[in-house]
């Protein structure tokens, strides 16, 4: 008896009390076998209780020398680390693979049956082909396989193992040689099997962005960031629109015409708890670029007026919008952090040195590819692809294999669809977005849950606002920079600073002549560069400069001017001290196509792009130009004296030759 208890304190040894064992819904199990099921259990329970076999088995029926194996089944260890408890009593259960012991008998080619258990025999015997194969599904690099396809199909696999069983000396009369198949069906069924035993690498080898990035969630672990209240955190992230449209220029007859653009971007700030919409902006660019992140967040602080509506019947909802229209204390509310994507990571000084140490907030990077980590940012783009540009006669669909229509550039010109229509589009669809209700809410609208904190937990709930600024001219996210005062006695130049290729001053730093050679501390609207806000070294406010004469005409945004005085560098544009440079930019990038080929369009898509980014930042015209003898070029370089001003669109005569003519 001692021993018995010994033996069976040893079997417990390391294992988990029965109260911890997975359990079964007995009502499962077959009513011929639930009776005997049911015992069984009362029996092992019995038996690590301590009872005496003979107690056990008067009480359950279950012979003695069964019970001691009942109860270590109980105890092996199961595929999912656990033990196996009660599931190793389920009738017929398999708790190891099938071992073929009897030896193969002929048979005829298309007869069914008695070839179980050859193919395991096959790789036991030869552990080299099954290690290849192994390499080859897995795509475990080796000298021998260096570079893997992107996708092994099994008919593929199937040839190499018959390859290999060939070369190991495997006669044509012997299995599976002998089948009708040669065992495809099994290895398919092999192969199947192999991916799933690997199935976080097997997802990794399809290399497929979405199908990884979907495995990183569901795991049943939980979220190491977590937010409890809105504005705790906001999600950032840029789309590329699936969908083509066109712009309308007019010609200098007094017509219209439309052009092509290139695909645009749109870019969005959401609410991490609400869901809510706090800003977006549409890009007129290839590319979305540090200045556009800089563009929403400033929108996001300091919203702009509603986007006028010219489409018939389209009204903005009632009693939805932005959160700032609907809740009036969260106009200008600031975040704790911001979840941004990975992939914009070249962005990253942009934001961090300027956007987050003027605001104060966090910045997380998300990994690159793995959009499951900002899911209400991209359910707000699934949702806006699906209703509103999936179904536009010039989508390009979800991928150029599924769902892109046919003739998708020509039609945006043929049907006349107008990237400003698009953006009131856009507008109506945010601001129905806000308040509508959603599975991720409880199936309230993002306004209602903005609402709950704001109004019924007001006691418990506060938004973050900027601290007041000294003085109304604040801009928001300033590039700051010191300028050094030029100009003096010697040169008779008035103060000034000069910033991107312009002069700057006003009427009370063109008479503080003592201030030459010293620096200004210089704030930047990048989004429009007419004006400056300055400030001495001792931090007091010197006031708005202006740029001097031509770069002061007309607003335009920073990026605009890099890209004229590049323009310019490269002698692609050339000005005169009376020219306009926002509007000769508009002209070039407006200039007719004078081909006669078919296939060539009216204006290149990419230049009728930027020509309605420079439109809508500086409210200039788009006038489609007909005439390149309008436009200034590198050609005409020597007509142009750009160290004098004049109106003459002719080269100045040659005085030397003038004299020598009249002697």
């Amino acid at each position: 008896m001692d021993k018995q208890r010994w033996s069976r304190k040893e079997v417990l040894n390391g294992k988990p009390p029965i109260s911890l064992w997975p359990k079964v819904l007995d009502t499962q199990i077959n009513e011929c076998f639930r009776e005997s099921f049911q015992n069984q259990c009362k029996a092992v329970e019995m038996y690590l209780d301590q009872y005496s076999l003979k107690d056990i088995e008067k009480a359950t029926g279950v012979k003695c020398k069964s019970v001691q194996l009942l109860a270590q089944k109980c105890l092996d260890i199961a595929n999912d680390g656990n033990v196996y408890g009660y599931r190793a009593l389920i009738p017929y259960i398999r708790k190891k693979e099938y071992e073929r012991t009897a030896e193969v008998k002929e048979k005829f080619q298309e007869a069914q049956g008695g070839q179980s258990g050859l193919f395991r025999n096959a790789l036991q015997k030869y552990p080299k082909i099954k290690q290849g194969m192994n390499q080859l599904v897995n795509k475990i690099k080796s000298a021998k396989y260096n570079v893997h396809e992107k996708k092994i199909r099994p008919r593929d696999l199937h040839a190499f193992f018959l390859a290999s069983l060939k070369k190991a000396g495997v006669q044509e009369n012997e299995w599976p040689f002998n089948t009708k198949h040669l065992g495809l069906r099994t290895i398919e069924k092999y192969m199947v099997d192999l991916l799933n035993e690997n199935y976080s690498k097997s997802v990794k080898n399809l290399d497929e962005s979405d199908a990884a990035a979907h495995m990183a969630v569901g795991t049943g672990h939980e979220k190491f960031l977590t937010f409890e209240e809105p504005y705790d955190a906001v999600q950032l992230d840029a789309y590329s629109i699936n969908a083509f449209f066109s712009a309308e220029f007019e010609t200098v007859e007094g017509t219209t015409a439309h052009v092509q653009l290139d695909r645009l971007w749109l870019i969005a700030l959401i609410e991490q708890i609400s869901s809510a919409i706090l800003s977006y902006s549409i890009v007129y660019r290839s590319e979305v670029s540090a200045d556009d992140v800089l563009s929403v967040i400033r929108k996001a602080l300091n919203p702009p007026s509603l986007i006028p509506l010219t489409i018939h019947g389209l009204k903005y909802p009632e009693n939805m919008g932005f959160p700032h229209e609907v809740f009036p204390q969260c106009k200008g509310a600031l975040w704790s952090a911001m979840l941004l994507d990975g992939a914009l990571v070249h962005l990253s000084n942009a934001v961090r040195e300027r956007a987050r140490n003027e605001l104060g907030f966090i910045i997380n990077w998300g990994p690159v590819g793995h959009f499951e980590r900002r899911p209400n940012i991209e359910r707000y783009f699934k949702k806006i692809s699906d209703d509103v540009f999936m179904r536009y006669p010039s989508t390009t669909g979800s991928n150029p294999g599924n769902g892109r229509a046919k003739n998708a550039e020509q039609n945006a010109v043929i049907y006349r669809l107008l990237a400003d229509e698009a953006e009131q589009l856009i507008a109506v669809y945010t601001a129905q977005y806000n308040g509508t209700p959603n599975e991720g809410t409880s199936y309230n609208s993002p306004l209602q849950v903005l609402d709950h904190y704001i109004n019924d937990k007001s006691n418990h709930f506060l938004l973050r606002h900027l601290p007041a600024k000294l003085g109304s001219n604040s801009i928001i996210i300033p590039l700051r920079k010191e300028c050094v005062i030029r100009g003096g006695r010697r040169s008779g130049r008035r103060p000034y600073v000069e910033i991107d290729g312009a002069r700057y001053t006003n009427s009370v730093l063109a008479q503080c002549i003592a201030l030459v050679g010293q620096k200004l501390i210089v704030e930047i609207n990048e989004e429009d560069m007419r004006f400056v806000n300055a400030y001495l070294n001792n931090g007091a406010e010197l006031g708005f400069l202006k740029a001097g004469s031509r770069w002061g005409l007309t607003k335009h945004s920073r990026k605009t001017r890099k890209i004229i005085n590049s323009l310019i560098t490269k002698k692609i544009l050339v000005l005169s001290k009376f020219d306009d440079p926002i509007q000769i930019y508009m002209n070039y990038l407006s200039m007719q196509n004078k081909s006669k080929s078919k296939k060539q369009k009216l204006i290149l898509p990419s230049n009728a792009t930027e020509a309605t980014r420079v439109s809508k930042e500086s409210g200039l015209p788009k006038i489609m130009q007909s005439d390149f003898s309008k436009l200034p070029s590198a050609s005409t370089l020597a007509e142009y004296d750009d160290t004098k001003p004049s109106l003459m669109n002719k080269p100045m005569p040659d005085i030397a030759k003038i004299l020598k003519n009249k002697r």
